[in-house]
């Protein structure tokens, strides 16, 4: 029986073969697919290359959404760079300007009071250094020669009110301009000198608000 078994086997083993092959097809022979398998297969394959290409224009899309957003940031930190730049100029010059008024008015009110009333600024020198007076024998000052007389009167009340006896001296020097003196004593002397005092204004000015290139 069991040769007559194998008369009909056309000289195949069966038990070597998979269950996933069949023994009536050669090893790497093309089988074919049924219909319905292919349109399944194909329709697959459309929808997984529809979805590729949706994913892929996505993805191109937001890479040109991102260097086009790139290049407008870009532009609008050039532009603020710029205002930047520009709004320091204008900051800068609205500066000196109002430097420039400051010191045009000042000086013009300094200049105003001082022809007004030109014994306030040698009274002003006087009380700041009467601390310094104390002890002195004598005081000299200097000043225009049109204020000697009114200033040995108000500086003299002026030495009286702060307890000072001090011998005083009041001179004329035409070098020394209305409003400006020269006070001298046993220890020290000190000077106003409107000019200076201006042209130490300028050069402080210009230490705390450098001129920019």
């Amino acid at each position: 029986m069991s040769g007559a078994r194998n008369t009909f086997a056309f000289g195949r083993d069966f038990t070597r073969s998979g269950t996933t092959s069949s023994p009536f097809i050669e090893p790497g022979a093309r089988v074919p697919v049924p219909y319905p398998e292919h349109a399944r297969l194909l329709q697959e394959a459309k929808e997984a290359a529809f979805q590729a290409g949706v994913e892929e224009g996505r993805r191109l899309q937001t890479d040109h959404e991102t260097i086009r957003l790139s290049a407008c940031l870009d532009s609008i930190v050039a532009r603020l760079e710029i205002a930047t730049i520009e709004m320091r100029r204008l900051e800068e010059n609205a500066r000196k300007e109002a430097l420039a008024f400051a010191k045009i008015f000042a000086a013009k009110i300094a200049g105003r009071m001082i022809e007004n009333a030109p014994m306030q600024p040698i009274e002003a020198t006087a009380r700041a250094i009467f601390n310094d007076l104390r002890g002195s024998p004598h005081i000299a000052i200097r000043v225009a020669p049109s204020l000697v007389d009114t200033c040995k009167t108000r500086i003299a009340l002026l030495m009286r009110e702060n307890g000072l006896e001090a011998k005083l001296f009041v001179f004329p020097d035409p070098d020394i301009a209305s409003g400006d003196c020269r006070i001298e004593w046993a220890d020290g002397g000190i000077v106003r000198d409107r000019a200076k005092l201006e042209d130490l204004i300028d050069r402080s000015v210009n230490l705390l608000f450098p001129a920019q290139d």
